[in-house]
Order: C-alpha cells, then structure tokens, then sequence
C-alpha cells in the first residue's frame, strides 16, 4: 500500500510540474431561485472536475486541492452582493470532485451572475461562468428552477447540501453516466394556494429526446396531484435505466384541473448508456479490453463461466462447452463480458460482482467433491431462482433417502405461486442432492416422483396393482414427502 500511494504522488507531482500540459478548470454550475415570501435567495451548486485541478500531497498520505472562487451578483456594473472564498477538496488519498454550495439573499429584480474560479496552485488554470438571473415575487404560480440530483435521502441535520428533510447531491454538470439508473430532481412551487380555485393542482414531467432541428420525442412523463399552498417541494425520481445515449430535455409543467399551464421549467441534460441495445459487433476487441474482465486470469474467467454456466440455455449453453473446453482468453473474456452488459447495461461490471458474490455463497452451501456448489441441482436452481421463500429438509423417514423441498410462494419467472423443487439424496454420498421433480414449468416434472423417492418400498407399496403405472405410495408412518409437497 505504502508503493502505492507514493506512486499517486509522484504521479500527481507530475502533472503539476511537467511543462507543455495544457489544462482549464472545469466547473459545472447550478442556480436555482427559490423566491420564499419572507427573504428569496439565490441557490448555487458547484461542482468542481477532479481531473481539471491540481491536486498536492498534504502530507505522506492524502492529497489536497483548493479553488479559489468568486461570486458576483451585479445590476448592470453594480456589484450589490458578492462572496470570495478558497474552495477547498477534503484531505483525499486520490483526486476527487470538488462540491459547494451558496445561498444569497436576494431583492425581487434583474441581476447577472458572474463566477470565476482559479487553481490555488495554478494560476493559469482558471475558469468562470454566467448567467442572467431574474427575482420575480410577483402572486402568479412560481415554479422555481430545476435542481437534477445525483442521489438524495432523507437528513434532517445542518449539512449545507440538506433542504426540507432531505440530502441534496446536485449533479452540475447535467450528465448521467451509464452506472447511473435514477434521473432524479428538485423543485419548489410558490402561490398555488392563491391561484389555484380547485382542490387540487398537477404537476407534470416528461423527459424528451433532442432530435436536433427543434423535433424531440418524448420518452417518459410522469404527473402528481398537489394541495394548493403557498409552498411546496417535490422530489421527483425517474427511471433512466433504458435510456439510450444523447442529449434530453427535462420539462416540468404546473397545470390547473382544466389543465391550464400555470407555470413550467426546462432543462437539458446528456444521458451516456454506450451498452444499451448495443449489436454485438460493437462490442469489439478495443471495446472489451477496456472492461472489467481484461482484469481477470485464466483462473477467475473459468470460475466466473462456469458460474453463469446454470443462466444459459440453448445456444449460448453450447457456445460456452465450446469455450470453456479450449484456451481463448480473449474469447472467455469477450463471451463473460457480453452476458453482463446484457444483465445490466448501465454497470456490467457491478452486475458481475453483485453475481460472484452469489456464486461464491452457493458453491460454499451446495459444495460436491465433484463440482462446484453452483453446479450442482440446488446450486442450479438457486442461481437461476435465488433463495426459496421456505424450506423443508427430511433425514428422518425411514423408507426414503434424505429429501429437501424448496418452497417458493411467487414464482416471476414463470408467473407461477406455490412453486416448489423436490431434490433426494439416494446414493447417500456427500451432499449432492438431485432433482427429482418440480412443477415449474421447463423443470423436470416427474408424475412417478414419490414411487422414485421410496423406491425401496416400491414393490410391495405402492397404490394399485400394476408397478410400472403407479405415480403414488401407500400412506405409512413417516412417509410424508407427498403431504409436504402438496400441502405445505
């Protein structure tokens, strides 16, 4: 560990003092007016690009970097409220985004808002920013900007980054990466109570794709009925997930219950999901290599094929044989890459880890001498369907070998309930039990499953007289797999 960070230093100390690299701040900026009856005030949030300032050791283990910033508020030359402040990073072990936030009050009028920024240990490296900025107080409908958030959650405390319960992560730079599945964002709503007449009122949301020339699509809207009052604030979050790549338009709309627009807002944000509905032929050498799985040795690309071995059917099922039985490593990557951008598209890599993690638990629970835990039928039927809702083991009844019944009580993949896996253990051996019966549906279902299970006895004990017809067993002491598994 002490290598590495001495590395991150000199890495760092060389991008500071290498002569010839061009650099500029890069700052995102958010304002929001929020125009409260008693004292409006302005709303910024900043966000400063890890990567666009210089960062410098502290002291033998974290790094540090400052931004000096200035905020001015002017009426034509006048400066009427300003704030000059050294913007400082936390003590870091490596470079990360820099995050603010300021509030100044503010009179009803027309103002401009200048921001500028320099690297306290660059002062080449600078940027800035503006913005018009009109405070209107006036008894319409006031629908304030739009805030798109990284994430929130609710806070009560005096974090500066808290409003009305809740933890506010601003995203400045209006850009959601493919890990991000939330588009989420905040707003406030002023005077409704005086000019809304009905019971209630709608606010309404959409997002739209930019087709460029003025035409958009849109691709999903929303709407919440709200009480007139004289303030509100919503906190919208939408799902994102299946959005593609490119360039949108958040819009959000306060409507009257004739759907009169009282109000609205509009903001454009980027959305990058490169893995969604991508064709394979896209995902090309260059593309794969710069993955997770470049990561992986020849021991961790088997193990992991192996453990998604219980997902795959068909054609993918005998693609992988092939794989796993020769030494491409470039092939296993390509193959154990794919299936995860198709499992999540927005974070494989987190997929995947989410998944081994699952793996390792079920070869660890269902260990055979012969295999690993996940290749087994429990294991199998675990990875494929996760942990069964109840569980009922025997080792107890006298005419069958040891039995599990795996009980699940919602059954999506096959839009079942009362699901239920009938696994035996008839050579006694280790703890590779078998399936034996199932009424899922593509699962093994057996009819003569209880004839199988007390095959000792099926000779003398069966129900009617012509053995190779029976599907069931007398009723005896201790037999009860049948009423456990029609019953339980």
């Amino acid at each position: 560990m002490k290598h590495k960070t001495h590395f991150l230093h000199l890495l760092v100390l060389l991008l500071v003092f290498l002569p010839g690299i061009a650099r500029a701040l890069d700052a995102g900026v958010a304002y929001c007016i929020y125009a409260t009856p008693e004292k409006p005030y302005l709303e910024i949030n900043i966000e400063i690009a890890a990567a666009s300032v210089t960062f410098k050791p502290a002291d033998s283990t974290y790094l540090q970097a400052g931004v000096e910033t200035l905020i001015l508020i002017k009426q034509g030359e006048n400066v009427v409220n300003f704030e000059k402040y050294l913007l400082n990073s936390p003590l870091v072990r490596g470079p990360q985004n820099l995050l603010d936030v300021k509030r100044l009050y503010l009179q009803p009028g027309t103002y401009s808002l200048e921001i500028t920024f320099e690297d306290m240990h660059d002062a080449s490296n600078t940027g800035a920013f503006s913005a018009p900025l009109n405070v209107d107080l006036d008894t319409g409908a006031y629908l304030s900007e739009l805030l798109l958030l990284r994430s929130f959650k609710p806070d009560n405390s005096d974090n500066p980054f808290t409003k009305n319960g809740y933890f506010l992560e601003p995203l400045p730079f209006r850009f959601y990466d493919r890990a991000a599945t939330m588009l989420a964002f905040y707003a406030e709503i002023y005077h409704t109570g005086k000019v809304v007449k009905e019971a209630a009122y709608m606010v309404r949301y959409l997002v739209e794709k930019n087709l460029e020339n003025g035409v958009t699509e849109i691709v999903s809207s929303g709407s919440q009925r709200k009480k007139p009052s004289a303030i509100d604030a919503i906190i919208v979050p939408m799902n994102i997930s299946k959005l593609k790549s490119g360039n949108y338009f958040l819009t959000v709309e306060v409507r009257n219950e004739i759907n009169e627009l009282l109000a609205s807002r509009k903001i454009e944000f980027q959305r990058s999901n490169p893995f969604l509905d991508v064709p394979e032929e896209a995902l090309t050498a260059d593309v794969v290599e710069k993955q997770f799985v470049n990561d992986l040795n020849e021991e961790n690309l088997r193990f992991s094929l192996r453990a998604i071995s219980p997902l795959l059917l068909g054609d993918d099922s005998e693609i992988l044989k092939d794989i796993l039985q020769g030494s491409d490593l470039n092939a296993m990557r390509f193959f154990l890459f794919r299936h995860f951008v198709r499992e999540d598209p927005n974070n494989p890599e987190q997929a995947y880890l989410d998944y081994m993690k699952v793996a390792g638990a079920a070869d660890l629970q269902f260990h055979s001498g012969f295999r690993y835990g996940f290749e087994t039928d429990r294991g199998r039927t675990y990875m494929r369907y996760g942990r069964p809702d109840d569980l009922i083991r025997v080792e107890d009844d006298p005419s069958a070998p040891p039995y599990e019944i795996w009980v699940y009580y919602d059954f999506p993949k096959t839009r079942q309930t009362n699901v239920k896996f009938l696994f035996y253990n008839p050579t006694l051996a280790g703890a590779d039990f078998i399936l034996l019966h199932s009424n899922a549906r593509g699962e093994i279902n057996n009819p003569r499953w209880e004839v199988d299970l007390y095959k000792r006895n099926a000779g003398t004990q069966i129900e009617g007289d012509n053995y190779h017809d029976a599907t069931t067993m007398q009723r005896n002491v201790g037999r009860l797999a049948r009423t456990y598994f029609e019953d339980f």
